[in-house]
């Protein structure tokens, strides 16, 4: 085993060398390019994202409920989600937003905690609604309320009496202020798992 390593080792050394060798002009090739169009394409296939036909869906599968944003949100921020369904929030628009959504029933209160960071600052008369999602022929979508900067992160916090569990997928959108209940264009996605 010692020896295989050893070969393993010196064979990479001496085809780094070749490579890395003085005799070879050094060329920058600057930052890998990152084809965020395909990477969008193929999670969309596997249905980590949703699809245009879903996202279309939402408008009209909007749902009531009593929830609410609790006051003083900075509190929900430092918790140990361990237990509790996580989602990696991956940006739908090709731009290098990035998030994680937490979510559990806990004692009778179904409580949901989202941090994102690097989102486009909001032009004037728009702002970041959250949402939960119940895919499927069942498609049921709830509010989460406006997201707020918090400790320089925007953050969105609701707890709802009613076991929201069911609602695994999570959705940031960019929403104009124009008084239209329905979600508008989608940021960031993620499954709860």
């Amino acid at each position: 085993m010692k020896k295989t390593f050893l070969l393993l080792l010196g064979a990479i050394v001496l085809v780094g060398g070749g490579c890395f060798g003085n005799d070879s002009a050094s060329v920058d090739e600057g930052p890998v390019e990152i084809d965020r169009d395909a990477i969008l394409f193929e999670a969309k296939q596997q249905g980590l994202i949703m699809s245009d036909d879903e996202s279309a869906q939402m408008v009209e599968g909007v749902s009531e409920d009593a929830g609410s944003t609790p006051e003083g949100i900075e509190q929900y921020l430092n918790q140990d989600f361990s237990e509790w369904s996580s989602a990696a929030l991956a940006d739908v628009t090709g731009g290098g937003s990035y998030g994680i959504a937490h979510a559990a029933f806990i004692s009778g209160q179904y409580q949901l905690v989202v941090e994102m960071g690097n989102v486009p600052d909001l032009a004037e008369g728009y702002f970041y609604e959250g949402w939960i999602v119940r895919r499927g022929a069942n498609m049921s979508v709830i509010s989460t309320g406006v997201a707020e900067i918090v400790e320089d992160k925007l953050v969105n916090v609701y707890m709802s009496n009613t076991n929201l569990t069911d609602h695994d997928f999570y959705v940031l959108t960019l929403e104009p202020d124009d008084g239209d209940p329905a979600p508008a264009e989608h940021i960031l996605e993620g499954t709860l798992k």
